[in-house]
């Protein structure tokens, strides 16, 4: 199928996914950390600065809304530097296909030379084949400003998830293409032929002194997320097919990674580093960094990001019933990288609870339980009803199983 076919099909696909859904409980997620980093360029010398990064996410029903920026203290001086704000529209999961509409405004800062920003837009049809893994297709256009020698991007590309254990691993596919204006003389003032460096075989015009040259790459990237306990570790690798015009010998391969050491509920130590690929579409070189420093987490982050992970019920680490006064019981479950926890029984005449996330991955609720036996369920980001763990299971006559819970 032709570009524009499939761009088109793609597009209008996940417009008929996007129809109104039930609405979940709204979350608001936030973070901040602070540390120092460390960048360097080709020809430039290493920087080093104080960072404080905020963060901030919304999840409501098909909403999501995230911000994330980073304020540098260069010498004396802030500095806003990297940073971006994103809204995405998602659809239900019907057929196991799901659809997102998503938009994005975002800042590139290397040193007060080497800046940009660029607003993006891309829809997405998910296919998910199970609770464990799925693929997407997408398409969209990028314009960058603050670049005048590019003045829009497209885009298109594919992307497959899956978990094992703890880890979830997403591999990506996109392909990039635009018209960029590059001088016809080289350093020396000598003529070029415009047509000689077009290697992507589309016709090169010249308009003055400067050449439009059709610009291509593609970029394949796997990236690996695991928790275990306290312990949380993020990696990405990434290779860039394209003619050595439009491709870098600095950009071909890139590796990154993040580890984050969890020392209570709600602060953590962080500290990474690697290499980040030049980005021709917005005049930005490739560069190597490393951070650390500390991040406060009362709501951590939620890790649903782009990948529509359901997890199940059964991945919660823990269950628990204490009684919290004369007649309130606080019911709380360990589970962690999901936006929602539910619970309803017998005790809530079969209504749902929604429960509040208490710190990195406990999830509370203080309820009015009388003592003796009582019937319950829990679920995840709206998934199926199952008894919690550690609780004996019963029929429940609906096709189903509840769990059983003894209040003493």
């Amino acid at each position: 199928m032709p570009a524009p076919k499939l761009k088109a099909a793609v597009i209008a696909l996940g417009l008929v996914q996007l129809v109104p859904q039930r609405e979940a409980a709204a979350q608001l997620v936030s973070r901040i950390e602070a540390g120092a980093i460390v960048t360097s360029a080709p020809g430039t010398v290493p920087a080093n600065a104080f960072s404080l990064t905020p963060d901030l996410r919304y999840e409501g029903g098909p909403l999501r809304i995230a911000a994330r920026g980073s304020a540098w203290l260069d010498g004396q001086a802030w500095q806003v530097a990297d940073g971006y704000l994103t809204a995405a529209l998602s659809s239900p999961t019907r057929y196991h296909l799901r659809a997102e509409a998503i938009g994005d405004l975002s800042r590139a800062f290397y040193d007060r030379e080497t800046r940009n920003d660029q607003i993006d837009a891309q829809a997405r049809v998910h296919l998910v084949f199970s609770q464990r893994g799925g693929m997407w297709l997408s398409s969209g256009i990028a314009r960058p400003w603050r670049v005048a020698v590019v003045s829009s991007v497209d885009m298109a590309g594919a992307g497959a998830w899956t978990q094992v254990g703890g880890a979830t691993l997403t591999g990506t596919y996109t392909n990039f293409s635009f018209t960029r204006i590059a001088s016809a003389h080289d350093s020396a003032g000598n003529a070029e032929s415009c047509t000689a460096r077009n290697l992507s075989g589309v016709a090169a015009q010249v308009a003055g002194n400067d050449c439009l040259r059709q610009s291509r790459f593609s970029d394949v990237q796997g990236t690996v997320h695991f928790e275990k306990g306290f312990f949380e570790v993020s990696a990405q690798t990434g290779y860039r097919f394209g003619a050595d015009y439009d491709v870098t010998p600095d950009s071909r391969r890139w590796a990154s990674a993040t580890a984050t050491v969890w020392l209570s509920q709600v602060v953590a130590a962080v500290v990474g580093g690697g290499r980040q690929p030049a980005n021709p579409a917005r005049g930005l070189p490739a560069r190597n960094y490393a951070n650390f420093g500390l991040m406060f987490s009362p709501w951590p982050a939620m890790t649903s990001g782009n990948v529509p992970v359901d997890l199940r019920a059964s991945a919660m680490h823990d269950f628990d019933v204490d009684q919290a006064g004369a007649s309130l019981q606080r019911v709380q479950v360990q589970i962690s990288g999901v936006q929602s926890v539910e619970l309803m029984g017998d005790f809530t005449g079969w209504e749902t609870v929604a429960m509040a996330r208490r710190g990195r991955d406990l999830w509370e609720a203080l309820l009015p339980i009388a003592p003796g036996v009582h019937q319950i369920n829990v679920r995840v980001d709206g998934g199926k009803w199952q008894p919690p763990p550690g609780t004996p299971a019963m029929h429940d006559g609906f096709n189903g199983d509840v769990g059983i819970l003894v209040i003493h």
